[in-house]
């Protein structure tokens, strides 16, 4: 299917008209990838159709179809690489491979994790704040940059300063650091 710049523009505007075709040119192709690692169709379709809400409800904007269309695919190849490994920890809760309170304390553990690491984040001023909620959505410093719209430099500063301040207010929680570290550094 040849999609033309003036589609991605209308995309980029979030026209739904545009969306239902893009959507119905694509969605095939897309269904086909996400196929490969996962065969049950109806899963597929969900999945593809989330990747297309992933892209409808963000932010982020694309120069040209094709950075659209591979920004699609990763997003289903992660969607569907979570549905498998969801399913391999079920099956194994399932067949008796985890101890419940292994499993409970895991959980907790990483639910109160989750939860030390955002109150730090939410304590950042609010530009910061975005720049780590971008980071550890996989964004590297030139695409925050250009979706906040200030320069690579600005971006180092205020990350390295908000680093500088979670460390501060994380030194109590060492496992939350380094936790941290690794979700920051991917």
């Amino acid at each position: 299917m040849n999609f033309s710049k003036d589609l991605v523009d209308k995309l980029n505007n979030r026209n739904a008209k545009a969306l239902k075709e893009f959507f119905v040119g694509f969605y095939p192709s897309l269904c086909v990838f996400a196929k490969k690692y996962i065969p049950e169709s109806n899963i597929v379709e969900d999945i593809v159709q989330d990747s297309f809400i992933v892209f409808w409800e963000g932010q982020k904007l694309f120069d040209d179809i094709d950075i659209l269309k591979g920004f699609l695919y990763k997003t289903a190849k992660y969607k569907c690489l979570n549905h498998l490994k969801l399913k391999g920890l079920r099956n194994e809760i399932l067949e008796g491979g985890f101890d419940k309170d292994d499993l409970l304390y895991e959980l907790v553990l990483e639910e109160e994790t989750y939860r030390i690491i955002h109150k730090a984040i939410e304590g950042l001023s609010p530009r910061s704040r975005r720049i780590i909620e971008l980071s550890m959505k996989g964004y590297k410093n030139p695409e925050i940059a250009e979706e906040l719209d200030i320069s690579i430099n600005t971006v180092k500063t205020l990350k390295g300063n908000a680093y500088k301040l979670l460390r501060k207010n994380l030194k109590d929680h060492v496992f939350v650091l380094f936790l941290l570290n690794q979700v920051l550094n991917m």
